[in-house]
């Protein structure tokens, strides 16, 4: 079961200046960064159809991270700036899913086609909730490296 809250989603329309708030006053590191694909934005975050946007996890361990998800240009008017969803991981990926649905009707599996992954999101009160099931922040490079 998930215990604790594992990062969160901002979504930026400067995105280079937030990360550097975030390096530069708060004193985080930045992780790792990669491209998110259109379709999983439109899943996630039922945005309109795009290229995609770029990701930017800043901070350490396995709580206290932020991920930074630069709003693109075109975007920017129809998509505000500010928390996108919480992130949740969990050891019992299957037994989590089921009881989320229970509680919601709004649970999507995603593909994210990032080896090492296993991801679903739902709503709860008007916020995205997303589920972690393995998270292998090599493994996860290594997909958005190729």
């Amino acid at each position: 079961m998930p215990n604790h809250l594992h990062h969160v989603v901002m979504l930026s329309h400067s995105a280079r200046t937030f990360i550097k708030f975030l390096t530069d006053v708060v004193g985080m590191d930045v992780q790792y960064s990669f491209p998110v694909p259109g379709e999983i934005l439109e899943k996630t975050l039922g945005w309109p159809p795009t290229a995609g946007a770029d990701v930017t996890i800043v901070g350490s361990g396995e709580a206290g991270l932020v991920e930074v998800l630069d709003v693109p240009e075109q975007l920017r008017s129809s998509v505000p700036e500010g928390l996108a969803a919480l992130s949740f991981l969990t050891e019992d990926y299957d037994t989590v899913q089921a009881k989320a649905r229970e509680h919601t009707d709004e649970v999507t599996v995603l593909d994210t086609g990032l080896p090492g992954v296993d991801l679903f999101i739902c709503r709860m009160g008007g916020v995205p909730m997303e589920f972690m099931g393995s998270y292998q922040a090599d493994a996860m490079q290594e997909g958005a490296d190729a």
